[in-house]
């Protein structure tokens, strides 16, 4: 097998395996052990990948599947925002290496999709000291290359799929180099303009959605990105929610 050529940015640091139960759990073991910000895990094959609420991610040989180690200097509230840098990030990444035959939406809170199907999936995990402040996040992020499963929740494609074939290293160039120009922006700036730059892409935005959530199921519009992140659905009568957690669906 061809070595990839992978070109990071100063200040990030490529762990490359073959196989590894998840790289989000390989990140976390790495933090554990006191490795830097900026670290980025990167596996050809994952035994035991998981998505959002614990679901099974499926891990052939020909997707990225990554997780970014980051030590931000916030609270962890803030931290938690940057799922959505992320995957403006990875957005962009897709759009650069496919020279513009590829253009993501940012599906809240952290899938991308192309023409109504999934090709990425972003997990957020954290760790805080003393409850509040950040110690790490982990940012698990993997993208439908070569494959996308058939048995899918929700329909899924790839990369290959839509006439764009690219290699997983090229990829991974990007996606960091794009990551490395927004966190100082981030960092200057804030949330609002990552915040921005997502709802430029936001997919179903002023579409109508089902939000189910832990204790009930609201029906509306959905209509913005709140300053924490919150989706914004407007009910038909004008009251506005604002989502922080739960699985919406938009009508087709």
């Amino acid at each position: 097998m061809t070595k990839p050529t992978i070109r990071l940015p100063e200040g990030f640091y490529l762990h490359e395996l073959e196989v590894i139960d998840s790289t989000n759990e390989e990140a976390k073991r790495l933090a554990d052990k006191g490795a830097p910000s900026g670290a980025l895990i990167w596996a050809r094959q994952q035994t035991s990948g998981r998505g959002r609420r614990g679901r099974a991610w499926t891990s052939p040989v020909g997707n990225l599947y990554s997780s970014l180690l980051l030590r931000p200097d916030c609270p962890l509230f803030e931290a938690a925002k940057l799922t959505f840098l992320i995957a403006v990030a990875l957005a962009e990444a897709i759009e650069l290496v496919t020279g513009n035959r590829v253009r993501p939406d940012c599906k809240w809170p952290n899938d991308l999709m192309v023409n109504g199907r999934k090709i990425s999936g972003i997990l957020l995990e954290s760790a805080s000291n003393n409850g509040s402040e950040t110690d790490y996040l982990v940012i698990g992020a993997g993208v439908n290359v070569a494959f996308y499963p058939d048995d899918a929740e929700r329909p899924a494609t790839s990369l290959s799929a839509l006439g764009a074939p690219v290699s997983v290293g090229e990829l991974i160039s990007a996606y960091v180099g794009r990551v490395a120009d927004w966190l100082p922006v981030w960092e200057a700036q804030g949330f609002a303009p990552v915040r921005d730059a997502w709802l430029r892409r936001a997919y179903g935005i002023g579409a109508p959605v089902i939000a189910r959530l832990t204790e009930r199921t609201l029906e509306g519009m959905f209509v913005g990105l709140d300053d924490d992140g919150s989706l914004v659905l407007r009910e038909t009568g004008g009251m506005e929610h604002r989502i922080g957690a739960g699985e919406v669906f938009f009508k087709a």
